[in-house]
This record gives C-alpha cells, sequence and structure tokens, in this order.
C-alpha cells in the first residue's frame, strides 16, 4: 500500500509547478543502494538483478533510461540486506563486472 501510495504522489507532483517553480520527484536512495556505471545497451533489469543476485538476496533491480526509454548505461540494485550490498561493492569497487546476456 505504501509503495501504491509513493507511485500516485509521485506521478502526481513529478514536474508540477509549485510557488511558481517546476518541482521534480524522486524516491529517496535504499539504504543498500549500489549504483552501477557502464552497463552495456543490452542490459535488462532481470539481467541486472539476476548477474547481482550472486551477493545476495535483491529487492530490485532498475537499468535507468532517459525521457525516451533508452537506457543511460547506468542502472540501480537494491539489495535486502547491507553485508550483501558490501559484498557486492567489495568484488566489484576495484575492477569490472562483466554482465553476458
Amino acid at each position: 500500500e505504501t509503495k501504491t501510495l509513493a507511485d500516485i504522489a509521485k506521478a502526481e507532483l513529478d514536474d508540477a509547478v509549485f510557488r511558481g517553480r517546476q518541482i521534480r520527484v524522486r524516491f529517496a536512495t535504499h539504504g543498500a543502494a549500489l549504483t552501477v556505471k557502464n552497463l552495456p545497451q543490452f542490459v535488462s533489469n532481470e539481467l541486472l538483478e539476476e548477474a547481482f543476485s550472486m551477493f545476495g538476496p535483491i529487492e530490485r533491480a532498475i537499468v535507468i533510461v532517459d525521457d525516451r526509454g533508452r537506457p543511460t548505461g547506468k542502472g540501480i540494485v537494491e539489495f535486502a540486506n547491507k553485508p550483501s550490498a558490501r559484498k557486492a561493492l567489495d568484488r566489484c569497487g576495484d575492477g569490472a563486472f562483466l554482465l553476458t546476456a
């Protein structure tokens, strides 16, 4: 229910004019989320989740797209807990983590 209400609020308020200024509404970052960069164009939400699930349970994985729906090469992986996020960060932070289709 809370997620549904948040989605409704974002849909209604994003790009709305408030006190003479256009506002942008974004969800707050997750406590166990990692930003992933340099993603190939073929990577989907599902592939991103599958690839990072080796580090622990994932709540969601999202490939960020531009206003035309094209991938930006960035994504966010939200782990169910901080130890899993730390494990992924330790493994991927100093080098490359390859994703294949």
